[in-house]
């Protein structure tokens, strides 16, 4: 369980993890929620994410339980094996915690007012790259860990879909890697290549960690529906129907904490994320 080892951060110990997921607590139930490494660190995620899921908690008449997982596999198995009640996930991890415990969606985050982005390819600053991804045979790729929708399973459907096994087509290939460290693996010339996705490459220019220079997009895809807010299975529901209008009614005082570029929340269904579970099937990583 290394990859997939949840980190309680906050209100509970890592075995309190494996209690059924709501319980009594002072008169109010508690609910677990689990989110994937957005940010640099986990303490870095807690504290960017607590304010909003503090405020969404009171909404619902509840006490929160705020865990990060230590990767984007990681949080889909803590969906699926109902140790928390409701995750802000990537759309890939989502799609796992469905097919392995019929996890259900109720909203979509909205970067810059839009409930899409595209994963990318990048390259290190002065690569020659006539073409991509016939000119990159013998080169370096870094990729995500396989919990990733744009750090793994649509940058190796893409290549595939061009008749190219990532592990045999490139000189050195790895997984594994956090978005920030694969973007700047790239820009330190440490790599030649890295999966990533436009909305955190954009954050990490806008925040001076990397320069818009500091490697050059290579690839990008069609788009993709954005991160997802599940709820587990067995969520009443509802306390489901309850949780989606507190994300969707947010007050703008507490909307305007959320990081940039998120903007906000929409209620969704499992119809955009489809294409998804099509990959994974297509990849032998889903089952029928």
């Amino acid at each position: 369980m290394n990859r997939r080892k949840f980190l309680a951060v906050s209100m509970a110990s890592a075995g309190a993890l494996a209690a059924p997921a709501i319980v009594s607590a002072a008169g109010k139930p508690v609910i677990k929620v689990g989110l994937g490494p957005q940010q640099p660190t986990q303490a870095d995620t807690l504290r960017v994410w607590e304010p909003i899921y503090n405020e969404i908690a009171e909404r619902v008449g509840a006490r929160l339980q705020l865990n990060v997982a230590n990767d984007w596999a990681g949080i889909a198995t803590a969906l699926s094996n109902e140790q928390v009640d409701l995750s802000q996930m990537g759309p890939w991890g989502y799609v796992l915690a469905r097919n392995s415990g019929n996890a259900r969606p109720i909203c979509v985050m909205l970067v810059d007012g839009k409930p899409v982005y595209h994963a990318i390819i990048v390259a290190r600053p002065g690569l020659e790259l006539p073409s991509f991804p016939e000119s990159a045979k013998g080169m370096s790729m870094q990729m995500l860990d396989v919990g990733s929708t744009s750090g793994w399973l649509v940058p190796t459907h893409y290549l595939k879909s061009q008749g190219i096994d990532p592990k045999t087509f490139f000189g050195q290939y790895a997984e594994g890697a956090s978005a920030a460290a694969a973007q700047m693996a790239t820009a330190e010339s440490q790599v030649d290549l890295a999966t990533g996705w436009d909305t955190h490459r954009n954050t990490m220019i806008r925040n001076g960690t990397i320069r818009e220079d500091s490697n050059v997009v290579v690839w990008k895809s069609d788009p993709l529906p954005n991160e997802v807010v599940a709820v587990r299975s067995g969520l009443d529901p509802d306390m489901s129907a309850a949780l989606q209008k507190a994300f969707v009614e947010l007050r703008d005082e507490i909307r305007q904490q959320l990081p940039e570029p998120y903007s906000g929340f929409e209620a969704t269904t499992h119809e955009p994320y489809a294409v998804l579970e099509t990959m994974g099937r297509d990849l032998g990583v889903l089952r029928s």
